[in-house]
């Protein structure tokens, strides 16, 4: 039996949980959610807090609800966002959801462009490693992706100068058993067009709208001495849809 925390409001809890399964694959489109009464009983809430949290699955649009029951949506839409992926890896050790595959296009060490070398503090030219990819989730194209890591790591993790698609979920999990765990991540997502590149591996005309996203990882062996340990950036057609949950419990105005 699940149990309700006392940390945020026990249907975000509820909500939380169920939006995982679903993000993840656990809950694949068209599997039943329990009904209100069921859900109340399973997880000790009142029938008005589990329906609060089926109702807010529905607004995230993934849940479709009908006299006949509460059933996943058909998520042609729904897409991780790095936050999604970096808490995937503390789930189940890996960033992937069930049915994604990979095609790693390049994995390399070169020099660093000048954008990407002033996020690490080197010299633009010096050597970093730079990672390609397109994933696909039941045949349909999701996201392509490029990470950048410092080329230090290539040594201790040689997975990042392979092209296996099947390493790309564990990567991020091996990097933190040399670095430590991720103490930190932000994201940024904007809409654009594509250019040339990005267009011919989503399957797009050039110029279409996507979404974009960057977002950079710290990691730290201690917790005084931080260091940027991944920065990416990736891609998503515009049918994509990201989202994840949030708490302001606790902070406070200047």
């Amino acid at each position: 039996m699940p149990r309700i925390e006392r940390q945020s409001p026990p249907y975000v809890q509820i909500t939380d949980h169920y939006r995982a399964q679903i993000v993840d694959g656990v809950l694949p489109p068209g599997s039943r959610l329990p009904g209100v009464h069921d859900l109340a009983r399973e997880w000790g809430v009142s029938p008005a807090t589990a329906a609060k949290a089926l109702g807010q699955l529905g607004v995230e649009g993934l849940i479709t609800t009908s006299p006949r029951g509460s059933y996943v949506a058909e998520l042609g839409a729904e897409a991780a966002s790095p936050q999604d992926r970096v808490l995937r890896v503390v789930r189940s050790g890996t960033a992937d959801a069930q049915g994604e595959s990979h095609e790693v296009i390049a994995a390399e060490k070169i020099p660093a462009p000048g954008y990407v070398a002033e996020l690490y503090g080197i010299e633009p030219g010096d050597p970093i490693i730079r990672r390609e990819w397109v994933t696909t989730q039941n045949k349909s194209v999701r996201r392509l992706t490029v990470t950048w890591h410092p080329a230090s790591l290539a040594e201790a993790v040689p997975e990042l100068l392979s092209t296996d698609g099947s390493k790309v979920g564990g990567l991020l999990r091996r990097i933190q058993e040399v670095t430590g765990p991720i103490q930190e991540g932000r994201d940024f997502h904007h809409g654009r067009g594509a250019d040339s590149r990005e267009a011919g591996h989503l399957g797009l005309p050039v110029g279409a709208a996507i979404l974009a996203s960057t977002w950079m990882l710290w990691t730290s062996s201690d917790e005084a001495d931080e260091h940027l340990v991944e920065y990416g950036e990736c891609c998503l057609p515009a049918r994509a849809t990201v989202t994840y949950s949030y708490s302001v419990k606790g902070e406070k105005g200047a």
